[in-house]
């Protein structure tokens, strides 16, 4: 799945450890999110928009 993570996460001047944090998920998965090797349930998908500040169908691309 596409998706703009690191876009909008950088957008925010956050790191990815930081987004780790926020969302209750380890840094390596937010790296695999990013690189889009992994794909997030929708609850996360929806707790990632809410730290990014962002709608869910603007970062990611279902």
């Amino acid at each position: 799945m596409k998706n703009k993570v690191k876009e909008y996460r950088e957008k925010n001047n956050m790191t990815a450890t930081e987004l780790a944090y926020k969302t209750g998920v380890s840094e390596r998965y937010i790296l695999f999110i990013e690189a889009g090797k992994r794909t997030p349930s929708l609850r996360l998908a929806n707790r990632i928009a809410m730290v990014l500040k962002e709608g869910v169908d603007k970062i990611f691309c279902f």
